[in-house]
């Protein structure tokens, strides 16, 4: 008996690979008009440590480079919000991290962005990123998740102690007890999940073009979530 229509198993004709595989595809970059700047946004190579920009002034007198920010420029714009919100079941609340958009003083992981660079050309961009001088002193990194709930593991963030972000529970507990209870057998078993890596032909961007006439936006979005975006 075959499944419901979309059900899990049913086959599936692909429809996008014809423009893919004969070179019609269309990303982001075939959007991009004449003139458009370009920007690159400078990261941490290391998974844990504090900072420092000593030049930042010298970058931003490069040759084609029309902005430079760090944490410092774009404070007022508040963090990054948390679309994955759990209640806990020992708390009030889920607790949150300050995502700040560009890091301040210290990152948190390899790639942690730093500094964000706006040029007339992408090799002016790359050039001027690639030009930051940064101090880094490096501080004790964690990479592995069961480990990171280790008693004396390096905290990823000072204000969370255990490196714990909630506890929840789904469910019955007390069923789930009488069933235990009253099985002939138990069996546990320890499950490592593998980890997942999504390789993108064409990373996430946006591109905004305004109207001749100050009118709406028009903006063109290389994500999956589209309909997120325009709400």
């Amino acid at each position: 008996m075959r499944p419901m229509k979309f059900g899990i198993g049913q086959p599936h004709v692909r429809v996008e690979d014809p423009a893919l595989i004969t070179g019609r595809g269309r990303f982001l970059a075939d959007c991009i008009p004449a003139g458009a700047l370009r920007a690159v946004v400078v990261r941490s190579p290391h998974a844990h440590a504090r900072f420092r920009i000593r030049n930042l002034d010298a970058v931003r007198g490069r040759a084609g480079v029309r902005l430079v920010l760090a944490a410092a420029d774009i404070a007022g714009y508040g963090t990054m919000p948390c679309g994955g919100l759990i209640t806990p079941s020992d708390e009030k609340r889920m607790w949150r991290p300050p995502l700040p958009l560009l890091a301040q003083d210290e990152v948190r992981h390899v790639g942690d962005a730093v500094a964000f660079v706006v040029a007339d050309t992408l090799a002016a961009a790359q050039d001027a990123a690639e030009a930051f001088e940064i101090d880094w002193e490096t501080l004790p990194a964690i990479v592995d998740t069961k480990a990171a709930t280790a008693p004396g593991a390096p905290l990823v963030w000072s204000e969370r102690p255990g490196n714990l972000s909630y506890t929840a529970e789904f469910g019955d507990a007390a069923a789930a007890a009488r069933a235990f209870e009253a099985a002939d057998r138990v069996v546990k078993i320890e499950l490592v999940n593998q980890r997942l890596v999504t390789n993108y032909m064409e990373t996430r961007g946006a591109l905004a073009e305004p109207a001749a006439d100050s009118g709406p936006l028009t903006l063109t979005v290389s994500t999956q979530g589209s309909h997120a975006i325009r709400d």
